[in-house]
Order: structure tokens, then sequence, then C-alpha cells
């Protein structure tokens, strides 16, 4: 403790007498060096770690130059499967037709009539796909529409379902109407010819498909 006593009192005279010496400035000065020494101290060591794990990649990376081996590629992110295996299924512009007379051939093998389908596109240019919006009114049996439906997402895997609704004029009726809004997915039409908005007559389609 004695020693520790004459250490604080000799600091405290050296700091008096360089005090009286060179001004207040001098105290400052000093006081800025003790804070820049305990700064370096803290960060150096962590300076000295990251260049050390900087020079190990890169000797590791120079060995794997000197022996051939190529660099291991970075995994892909679950974001960038999910969205390929969700391109891997889209249509292709030439399918729309095809996938539209499935629809409607579906409906028919299923016993159900339909009058008049609507067809819409759209376009989503920063997922690069079109789709084609179908809404098609049905009138027939609840089970016939249920397996309609279950058999176009079974059959057609770029088809969803938006929007499903029922209407039944008689509650002693079996027959029920319905009407399906479909969306098909698929890939952006390179072709200038685009179908844009229209409506068409289902009925031909149907009778051709029953017969």
């Amino acid at each position: 403790m004695r020693r520790i006593a004459q250490l604080v009192d000799r600091l405290r005279l050296s700091a008096e007498i360089g005090l009286h010496r060179h001004g207040p400035w001098w105290l400052v000065l000093t006081l800025g060096f003790c804070l820049l020494l305990v700064v370096a101290g803290t960060l150096l060591p962590a300076l000295h770690a990251e260049l050390a794990a900087e020079q190990a990649a890169l000797r590791a990376l120079q060995a794997r130059a000197a022996s051939g081996e190529q660099p291991t590629e970075p995994p892909e992110s679950t974001s960038d499967r999910h969205y390929q295996a969700f391109r891997a299924v889209l249509a292709e512009e030439a399918q729309v037709l095809a996938t539209i007379q499935a629809v409607l051939d579906l409906a028919a093998s299923h016993q159900l009539l339909s009058t008049r389908a609507d067809y819409q596109r759209g376009r989503d240019p920063q997922a690069q796909l079109d789709t084609l919006q179908m809404t098609v009114p049905v009138s027939g049996r609840y089970a016939d529409i249920r397996r309609w439906i279950e058999e176009i997402l079974a059959t057609q895997p770029f088809v969803s379902v938006d929007e499903l609704s029922f209407k039944r004029d008689e509650i002693a009726r079996h027959e029920i109407e319905a009407k399906v809004r479909l969306s098909i997915w698929h890939q952006q039409a390179r072709a200038t010819q685009r179908l844009g908005t229209a409506s068409v007559n289902a009925t031909g389609a149907l009778e051709r498909a029953q017969r």
C-alpha cells in the first residue's frame, strides 16, 4: 500500500510540475495521448485477428488454385428453389388454348352445362409470367362440380382456382349453379398475337365434347 501511495504521489507531483512548466495544454495533450493508447490497445487485437482470418482465406484460395480445385459455390437459397420449381410447372403459351378446351371437356364429361365463359389476360412483369383468367358458369349437381374441379387441379398443375360461388333457386332441387374463376399460369408470350379481354361462347365446345 505504501508503494502505491508513493507512486500516486510521484504521478501527482509530475503532473503538477508539467502543469507549472507547460501550462494546462500539456495536461490535455497527455490525456489525449493516453486515450489514444487505450483505443489502440482495444482495436489492434481485433484488427490483427481479422487480418489473420483474411490471410488464412487467401492461403486456402491459393492452395485450391494450385491444385486445380474449383471454388465451392454458395448454396442456392430456399426462395430461389421455390421460384424455380414454380416456373418449372408453368405452361407454354401454345398450351393455353388446349388447356381451355380441356377444362370445358372435363365439364362436359362430368355432365355439367355451361353457356358462356369469360376470359381476361394478365401480366406480371416482375415475375415474368402471364395469366389467363377464365370465369366459367356451370350448372349441375354439387358432387359433379366438385369432381370436375378436383380433376382440373389434378391434371392441370398450372391452373389455380381463384374463386368459387354457388347458387340454388330452390332448396329441393338437386342441381345448383356455380361460378368458377380459374387462372392459367404460363410463360410470357413471345408472339405479338394476344387474346386480350374477350368473351366466347362455350356451348359448341361442350356439345362436341358430349358427342
